[in-house]
């Protein structure tokens, strides 16, 4: 099932109970597709969002389990939005998963940290990715 901003919050609010939600945040149609397809097949609800604001408003209307966010986006990048989700109490105790096409760097690592569960560098296996976010979720 796919599910995208457009489609009716009370359809969707249903089907999220049934299943663990992964919110997938990037800019990349292609790879938030993959995602997607990655999550559907294991059994998980995915929401796709393809930045930041679209994001937080999401976060508004759905309960998410956990949330992969790219970093390299516009107009609001992976930080910012990271930053705001953990600020709101009512998302601050989603698990971040930081997605991105580069090594995070030490500054990044300093400042940010502590806000998310784990970063992975793209291209990333199905495998390695589900693995990452069922970690996440059996520590919520």
């Amino acid at each position: 099932m796919m599910l995208s901003y457009r489609h009716n919050p009370r359809v969707i609010d249903r089907c999220l109970q049934e299943m663990p939600t992964v919110l997938i945040v990037d800019d990349d149609p292609d790879i938030a597709n993959i995602f997607r397809i990655f999550f559907s097949r294991e059994g998980y609800t995915p929401i796709t969002a393809s930045d930041g604001i679209i994001c937080l408003e999401l976060l508004q209307q759905f309960k998410c389990d956990v949330i992969l966010l790219d970093i390299m986006m516009a107009p609001m990048d992976g930080w910012e939005t990271l930053t705001r989700i953990k600020a709101n109490p009512q998302t601050s105790s989603i698990p971040v998963i930081m997605v991105t096409g580069k090594s995070i760097e030490e500054r990044e690592r300093e400042t940010y940290g502590k806000m998310f569960y784990q970063y992975v560098v793209k291209p990333v296996r199905r495998s390695e990715l589900c693995e990452i976010v069922r970690n996440a979720l059996d520590q919520k």
